[in-house]
C-alpha cells in the first residue's frame, strides 16, 4: 500500500499490524515513511523514534529518521544523525544509500549523487527503489541521476 501510494490504507493496514505487535519496528518505520509523504513531520519523528527504539540497531530506522529531521527543518539533529551513521560504519556496514537519501533531505545534491553513485556501484538493494520512490523526484533531471537510471535499465518515469 506504501509504495502504491494509498496511504490511508497503508495506516489501516499498520495499525491493525501494530495492534497485533505493538513492537514491530518496521510497522512503525512504515507508518513514519506514510507521515512523511504527508508531511506530518512531528509524526513521522515520532514513530521512526521508536522503530529506532525498537530496532535492535538497525539503519533504517535511523537513516528514515535523519531524512524526516532534515525534511522537517531540523538541520543540525539530521546531521548529527550522519554523524552517529558515520561512528557505526566504524565498526558495521552502513550502506552508502543511507547517506544518499539525508543528504537528499537536506537539499545537498552533490552530496546526495555522490553517496547515490557509490551505492549504485556497491550494488546496495536500496537502490532497486529508486525509480518509484518519491524523494528522489527532485533528481529527476539531473544527468547523474539520470546515468545510474540508465545503467540500472530503469526508465525516467
Amino acid at each position: 500500500m506504501f509504495y502504491a501510494g494509498r496511504d490511508d490504507e497503508a495506516i489501516d493496514r499498520i495499525q491493525k499490524t501494530l495492534e497485533i505487535d505493538p513492537n514491530f519496528w518496521i510497522a512503525h518505520t512504515i507508518l513514519g515513511r506514510v507521515y512523511l509523504r504527508q508531511s506530518r513531520y512531528a509524526d513521522a519523528i515520532f514513530q521512526l523514534n521508536i522503530a529506532k527504539g525498537l530496532s535492535g540497531g538497525s539503519t533504517e530506522p535511523l537513516t528514515q529518521l535523519g531524512y524526516a529531521l532534515a525534511k522537517s527543518g531540523k538541520r543540525e539533529e539530521a546531521l548529527g544523525i550522519i554523524s552517529e551513521l558515520k561512528a557505526l560504519s566504524a565498526n558495521s556496514f552502513v550502506p552508502a544509500y543511507t547517506f544518499a537519501i539525508i543528504y537528499n533531505g537536506l537539499n545537498e545534491k552533490e552530496k546526495a549523487l555522490n553517496y547515490l553513485e557509490t551505492s549504485f556501484q556497491e550494488r546496495e538493494m536500496q537502490m532497486s527503489f529508486i525509480n518509484i520512490d518519491q524523494r528522489w523526484d527532485g533528481f529527476r533531471n539531473e544527468p547523474r541521476f539520470l546515468t545510474i537510471l540508465k545503467e540500472m535499465n530503469f526508465e525516467n518515469k
